[in-house]
């Protein structure tokens, strides 16, 4: 009888444990890639002057989690693969379930190549619950472009979209502008 008494106790006590912790299932969709913020027509080839959309979905999210975008080079010409892009990288704030999305463009053009971009999601303790990474080309145009270039980040916030069927919230951009030396 004392087996069973302790057996029921070690139970519970296993049961308010798992229940007090907190086990997140939320995740992200594999990234796409076009020129509109849907990716409504997906592509991994673009022009230098092409503005290119990173498109990913938080999935099974509960509360807040932040999503972490950064354009990587990997293979272009007088750059060092891994590295930071044009310093594009954002760290975007997302509540509940929600596709969003980073752009980027620069003004002088992108210069020819293979590049990755990467997605980062964190759970509200910071801690990495999803990691996604999905690579494009660049062809044609110029390499010998300005060496000046500045680069767009954009950051979503909330809205209504009134093209959704079902009004769930999609992502506006905001402008911010940076320049590369």
């Amino acid at each position: 009888m004392t087996n069973k008494i302790n057996f029921f106790i070690a139970l519970g006590i296993l049961t308010l444990i798992s229940l007090a912790c907190s086990f997140s299932t939320a995740n992200l969709s594999e990234i796409k890639f076009g020129k509109d913020d849907s990716a409504s027509s997906p592509s991994t080839k673009f022009k230098p002057e092409d503005e290119i959309f990173a498109v990913t979905s938080v999935n099974n999210a509960g509360g807040k989690n932040k999503v972490k975008f950064r354009l990587l080079f990997d293979d272009v010409e007088g750059a060092k693969s891994g590295t930071v892009a044009y310093k594009a990288e954002k760290e975007l704030e997302v509540e509940g379930s929600r596709e969003v999305y980073f752009n980027f463009s620069v003004p002088s053009g992108i210069v020819p190549g293979s590049y990755k971009t990467e997605a980062v999601l964190l759970g509200e303790d910071g801690k990495e619950l999803d990691r996604k990474t999905a690579t494009f080309t660049v062809s044609g145009g110029s390499s010998s472009k300005t060496n000046k270039t500045s680069q767009t980040n954009k950051t979503t916030k909330p809205k209504k979209n009134s093209s959704d069927e079902n009004d769930e919230e999609k992502t506006e951009t905001q402008e911010d502008s940076s320049e590369d030396n």
